[in-house]
């Protein structure tokens, strides 16, 4: 199977929101986050009357729910635009012994036997040589068909999390 991508900064950067806010602390981190902002905002209201201005829970709120999205979106934007392979139009030819990929600057060549795992998202698929580093596919992709790159990916012996053919 051959097939083409090209990844635009807004998909990367939805991409990296999707995995950040997936990890289960920045879940229980946001929740938190928005519970302080609420018993805030009811102190300022007055709603809540203390004796003490609710300084942690404002500014506990403020760090979790304006910091860490802007944080995520200027390390998106440095990494795509300091990576140029990620904005390169990239060729991917997956077979079931390799997967070939080649850019407008590289040539890669990787075995499925080295592949950490493969996992499916609503709009991406993603190739990961170890825990950290993944290739990424948009599933708008030219020419990819989603149901035989699945069907490869199952004949393999590597970790997956794929959706089921319908």
């Amino acid at each position: 199977m051959r097939f083409e991508t090209k990844i635009e900064f807004r998909q990367y950067l939805k991409l990296m929101y999707i995995l950040t806010y997936r990890r289960r602390a920045f879940i229980f981190s946001t929740v938190l986050g928005f519970i302080f902002l609420v018993f805030s905002l009811l102190y300022l209201l007055g709603i809540i009357i203390s004796d003490e201005l609710p300084v942690f829970p404002m500014v506990f709120s403020a760090l979790i729910l304006i910091f860490i999205p802007i944080s995520v979106y200027f390390s998106a934007k440095k990494n795509f635009y300091t990576h140029g392979r990620l904005q390169e139009q990239i060729v991917y030819e997956i077979t079931d012994k390799e997967i070939n990929i080649s850019g407008e600057s590289f040539k890669s060549q990787m075995t499925w036997e080295k592949t950490y795992k493969v996992q499916e998202l609503k709009d991406w698929f993603l190739i990961y040589q170890n825990k950290l580093v993944a290739n990424v596919i948009p599933k708008n992709s030219t020419d990819l068909d989603i149901v035989e790159f699945r069907r490869i990916v199952r004949n393999q012996n590597v970790k997956s999390k794929l959706k089921r053919d319908t």
